[in-house]
């Protein structure tokens, strides 16, 4: 397997289980529950942090680009939905810090609303990942050259994901004990 595609798979698996911390987060709303706001305030500076700011800037700059440049009518759209996917990020994840806060603060209606929140979000990033996974990574494969994937190696090798590394480091320590808990150990720890 390249380098990049083991990088991206196990960036993913780790998107997954923040995906599914959240789901069950928001059923746990949903039934009157109370929520860890530890772990969600980890999970939303997780998500905005790294991969909004590293993962998918990468993917669009480097995977997306090259597949688009070497295939443009097979690829465009695909790649087009997922960076639409990609743009939406910043707005999910402001809705997501706005009804978390709603929530610590006790405003009337913020349980149902971060539940809904999460939910959608939670559900979105399992479909998104899913499209790249089965869909948009088998195409770079037959469309790619390795030249290209020379290049994208490299950029993705870069990538310093706390919640794949063997050290995620204090601030998000207990999000990787919950992630490893659920099962979902990433690859390498």
């Amino acid at each position: 397997m390249r380098p990049a595609m083991r990088i991206l798979g196990r960036e993913h698996l780790a998107l997954r289980a923040v995906a599914r911390i959240i789901a069950m987060e928001a059923v746990l709303l949903a039934r009157g529950g109370q929520v860890d706001i530890a772990l969600l305030e980890s999970i939303a500076a997780y998500i905005a942090e790294f991969p909004n700011r590293i993962h998918h800037p990468k993917e669009e700059a480097f995977l997306f680009r090259a597949m688009r440049e070497r295939a443009p009518q097979r690829c465009a759209a695909l790649l087009d939905r997922l960076l639409s996917d990609h743009g939406k990020e910043d707005d999910s994840i402001a809705q997501f810090l706005d009804a978390l806060t709603a929530y610590k603060n006790s405003v009337p209606g913020a349980t149902a609303q971060l539940a809904e929140v999460a939910g959608s979000y939670a559900r979105h990033l399992e479909r998104h990942i899913e499209v790249e996974n089965t869909q948009a990574f088998p195409l770079a494969e037959e469309v790619l050259l390795a030249s290209d994937w020379q290049t994208i190696d490299a950029a993705f090798m870069a990538n310093d994901d706390p919640l794949v590394s063997a050290t995620p480091g204090l601030r998000y320590a207990d999000l990787h004990r919950r992630i490893m808990a659920l099962g979902a150990t990433p690859p390498g720890v």
